[in-house]
């Protein structure tokens, strides 16, 4: 296993691949154990600047993510179901398209709170990555326990990768020549404070196989707070072999 993927769950050759959201690191993917059903491995794709590579450079654009992941992805045997939240969205479908260009497409991506490349994307302007401001967004996000926001020694090392990958997002350009062939569902909480299911449908644009967003209950990390809305929706669209 590479530097950029770890594994978190082992159980079959179908691969359930986690593009975390801005900030995390691959371990935030031992939220989803209950969440990906029985019959996917689960992988989660390590950010550097954090956890292990937590001494390394953060990543200087979405496509060096993308980059990184490939290789391992293009070895794995079975099918390949990639799921992006918020950044991650970003770095989930950079990767998708360039499998589909190695001749090698995913299976599907799942995107859940973000809009689509190219979209106003509120949260990611300049003057919102000051300190105040990202703590600020991540308690409206939800998701955070309240006690890590106050813990400042913790959140001095949480908001460089934080802002560094929010400042990825904001600069994110998708220079793909085509929409993709891959299947894309994009998922949505209704009480979402950041992003809204129109945010989402965004999404259909870049790709010819679109399953259309839905909409469930919950806030900006809704897929935790329900572990079957994810479950159900891989279930309805990528059943285990």
């Amino acid at each position: 296993m590479s530097e950029w993927l770890q594994p978190i769950r082992e159980q079959g050759r179908d691969r359930f691949v986690f593009f975390p959201s801005a900030g995390s690191s691959a371990s935030a993917a031992l939220a989803l154990a209950d969440a990906v059903p029985d019959g996917w491995s689960l992988w989660s794709v390590q950010y550097p600047g954090r956890g292990p590579r937590l001494r390394e450079p953060q990543a200087a654009s979405v496509r060096e993510i993308a980059v990184g992941c490939l290789p391992e992805l293009l070895r794995a045997p079975g099918r390949l179901l990639l799921f992006g939240h918020s950044f991650g969205a970003f770095a989930a479908y950079d990767t998708a398209q360039l499998l589909a260009a190695k001749q090698r497409p995913a299976a599907g991506l799942v995107v859940s709170g973000s809009a689509a490349p190219g979209s106003p994307m509120p949260d990611l302007s300049p003057e919102r990555l000051s300190a105040g401001s990202l703590i600020a967004s991540l308690t409206r996000q939800g998701g955070t326990a309240a006690e890590l926001l106050d813990n400042e020694e913790l959140m001095e090392l949480v908001l460089p990768a934080l802002r560094a990958d929010l400042a990825l997002g904001r600069e994110y350009v998708d220079d793909h020549p085509a929409p993709l062939t891959t299947p894309v569902l994009a998922l949505a909480g209704r009480h979402d404070p950041v992003m809204t299911e129109a945010h989402l449908a965004t999404w259909r644009r870049h790709t010819a196989a679109w399953l259309g967003c839905e909409s469930n209950e919950g806030d900006h990390f809704f897929y935790l707070q329900d572990p079957a809305v994810l479950a159900g929706a891989v279930d309805r669209h990528w059943r285990a072999a």
